[in-house]
């Protein structure tokens, strides 16, 4: 199997070439290398890169020096760190690696990605308030992979002025990857009583829920576990609950035509008002802005 470089798809040598690429991305921030399979959009902050790797590559072991999300387009790839694989991306799959990660990867399948570049000057910004920044982490989010669909859709318009909304939209997904990432914290640092109301909150998030409810299914008083709960995952007990409605409603929302009362109902919101306005607030634009805007 080939082992080339992992930055190999954009093919340079040295620094006067290196030199030439980013004069010419200074000018023109959409551009193809001498690599047809390879595009880059450069923007302040931040490096958009698109690749078509062939079935059977391999990138040895290797590390950037920026933060970076891999969002996969279409195909598989594998990454692997210490010899083990930690994580399996198919199509759809949104992959968090922190700078300085060492890691490789290898695509069994023709592979279809973009590749989400985040200068340290942006990414200090969100990473100084957590830790979870710090770690590699799958992102199940249905919201953080619209997130970065929506960065495609930027990418492929070609615009300059899509450089200003990416940076902000980077910058979302930056904030909500670091939530994910510390709801999701290793089980051996969380109380076997709040995996409990954690497991529970997310398996009853569809209908109304009270903090009393959970607490007595964790075997706590409510202000403990409101206490412990904000303290350990950095979000409160109804942010997560609104999170896992609004999630579940960016599915419902894009993959079926069901009406939007019946999509807040299923949803454990109160009524279609209920929606809109929360879906707003965590997305950015209503819900029928975001049926509207699905693919096909």
């Amino acid at each position: 199997m080939n082992q080339p470089s992992p930055d190999s798809v954009i093919p340079i040598s040295g620094r006067a070439a290196a030199s030439r690429i980013f004069l010419q991305l200074e000018h023109n921030p959409r551009v193809e290398s001498s690599d047809p399979a390879t595009t880059m959009l450069s923007g302040p902050g931040f490096r958009i890169i698109e690749g078509k790797y062939k079935r059977d590559l391999e990138f040895a072991n290797h590390s950037r020096e920026h933060a970076h999300f891999c969002y996969v387009l279409e195909g598989q790839y594998t990454e692997s760190s210490d010899g083990s694989v930690n994580a399996t991306c198919p199509a759809g799959s949104l992959r968090y690696v922190p700078p300085g990660y060492e890691h490789a990867r290898s695509f069994s399948a023709g592979t279809h990605c973009l590749r989400l570049e985040i200068d340290r000057a942006v990414f200090d910004r969100v990473a100084n308030l957590t830790e979870a920044l710090q770690r590699p982490a799958d992102i199940p989010s249905i919201l953080c992979r619209w997130l970065a669909y929506c960065v495609y859709q930027k990418f492929l318009q070609n615009d300059p002025l899509a450089l200003i909304s990416i940076e902000g939209i980077l910058l979302k997904l930056l904030a909500e990857t670091a939530r994910q990432a510390n709801g999701s914290g290793p089980a051996g640092n969380v109380p076997r009583w709040l995996r409990i109301a954690h497991e529970y909150l997310d398996s009853n998030f569809q209908r109304p829920l009270t903090l009393a409810e959970v607490a007595g299914v964790a075997g706590v008083h409510r202000v403990h576990l409101a206490r412990e709960f904000r303290r350990r995952f950095s979000i409160t007990v109804g942010e997560f609950l609104r999170k896992r409605r609004v999630e579940y409603a960016c599915h419902l929302v894009s993959k079926t035509s069901d009406p939007l009362a019946e999509v807040a109902v299923h949803c454990g919101f109160s009524d279609q008002s209920h929606l809109t306005a929360t879906f707003r607030r965590q997305v950015g634009l209503t819900p029928g802005r975001f049926r509207q805007m699905q693919p096909g």
